[in-house]
């Protein structure tokens, strides 16, 4: 397979990945209704990494300690984040929380600039400028301030823009299955002893929370994490950011439209403007090249195919 089917193919798995988080962001507002964080992030990750095991598990017995390495380091990291995108789904809207989200993928250029020296192209800076506004539109009140889910969802945005980065590093350096495996297992794990800490465990299993938690396990995680680990081995974290911001777009549709979010124009405004400034940053504004000549643009993708 040439290095342009690869391309094409990775970017059909961000593709995919991000339509399954639209729908995970719905998933996630009805298990916070009843379940706990810690009770959340336990089920969610440690089934994922059950069901990575049944389709891969050739594939994972076969892990070096380069897979189990970067996977720990993922997951801590994933660990210590992903309760702020839970916690804030309690005080805000899955639509809402899908378009501020998409603000990391304008932070992934700057992220990428102070981890691996790469300073972003000018489009980066006016792209990141229109993120700050299109968040002000949607998240900040008549007296300028963010309410708490709004805060907390900035939180969130903030570190998947540098979990995006590590992971783009790590898939270059090892197999991506046995990586995935390794972080939804550290992240359950973890998850599990912070649950056992806070007696996080819940008394009834309403059948509605327990198929939101199936959702969140196999399609927003053991599917799409895996996806997106597997697809950043063959592209850029910028191009990949930009494909799975679109998960903000279906998130407001699906919540507006299947899931009865209130919909507001400011609300809308805002989340274009930061849907625009993700455009932005993957327009090539430069002049086309000749034939046989290659651009900065297409020689940063070929060193990010043989990472």
């Amino acid at each position: 397979m040439n290095d342009k089917k690869k391309v094409f193919l990775a970017d059909c798995a961000l593709f995919l990945a991000a339509i399954c988080w639209g729908g995970g962001f719905i998933a996630g507002d009805i298990a916070v209704n009843y379940f706990s964080t810690f009770y959340i992030l336990t089920i969610r990750f440690l089934a994922a990494a059950l069901v990575t095991f049944l389709f891969f598990s050739r594939t994972i017995r076969r892990s070096t300690k380069a897979e189990i390495k970067y996977g720990l380091i993922l997951g801590i990291f994933f660990f210590l984040a992903m309760p702020l995108q839970v916690i804030a789904l309690k005080y805000t809207t899955p639509s809402k929380q899908a378009f501020l989200l998409a603000g990391y993928a304008a932070m992934v250029p700057f992220f990428s600039w102070i981890i691996l020296k790469k300073r972003p192209e000018t489009r980066a800076f006016f792209a990141g400028t229109l993120v700050l506004i299109g968040i002000g539109l949607i998240s900040l009140n008549g007296s300028l301030s963010i309410e708490l889910g709004d805060g907390l969802s900035l939180g969130f945005s903030v570190a998947y823009a540098i979990f995006v980065v590590l992971t783009g590093i790590f898939a270059g350096k090892c197999n991506p299955i046995g990586m995935s495996f390794f972080s939804y297992l550290a992240t359950g794990v973890f998850s599990l002893i912070a649950a056992l800490l806070f007696g996080d465990f819940p008394p009834s299993f309403p059948m509605r929370g327990v198929l939101a938690l199936a959702y969140l396990a196999t399609v927003s995680t053991a599917v799409a994490f895996t996806l997106q680990n597997v697809a950043q081995k063959f592209t850029s974290d910028a191009h990949a950011a930009i494909l799975l911001s679109l998960e903000s777009l279906f998130g407001f549709i699906f919540g507006v439209f299947l899931y009865g979010d209130p919909f507001t124009l400011r609300t809308l405004i805002g989340g274009l403007i930061v849907f625009s400034a993700v455009i932005i940053t993957e327009i090539n504004w430069k002049k086309q090249s000749k034939p046989g000549e290659a651009t900065q643009t297409d020689i940063q993708n070929t060193e990010s195919i043989e990472l």
